[in-house]
């Protein structure tokens, strides 16, 4: 080869790119399932085929409500669940494409809560700054 510094510059070049452009991720939907990852009574909110119901983790319970994600067999897709305590009739839930450094979902419900799933590593300044308060590494709540 004429030029092994430049085919050496290329290489770098695709290596580092690479690093770059690394999908988001939500960690906490990677751990095992256990007994408290099972939506409250066994409802089911994401067809099979989209958001596999063996995907769903218990986040974290904020003001006895329970926040639940989950997430599609290919990581492409998450949604994000509330389920009060006292009226599981009143859930809230959606989901979406994982997008790099946007808040994934968005969803509320009347007489229930506003809830934003993040992914790991978002920056929450913006959102803290308007007022909404992070109560797990992925999941932000509106302030009343």
């Amino acid at each position: 080869m004429k030029h092994p510094q430049i085919l050496a510059a290329i290489l770098a070049a695709a290596l580092l790119l690479t690093g770059c452009t690394s999908k988001p991720t939500i960690n906490a939907l990677d751990s095992p399932a256990e007994a408290e990852d099972r939506l409250p009574g066994d409802v089911t909110i994401w067809p099979q085929n989209e958001i596999p119901a063996n995907s769903v983790r218990f986040l974290v319970e904020h003001n006895d409500i329970r926040y639940f994600g989950a997430k599609s067999g290919d990581s492409r897709r998450a949604g994000v669940a509330a389920f009060p305590k006292d009226s599981q009739a009143r859930w809230v839930a959606g989901c979406s494409d994982v997008r790099d450094d946007r808040e994934i979902f968005n969803v509320s419900g009347t007489g229930v809560v506003e809830v934003v799933l993040v992914s790991d590593g978002y920056d929450l300044d913006k959102l803290i700054g308007d007022g909404w308060k992070p109560i797990h590494k992925n999941i932000v709540i509106a302030t009343p």
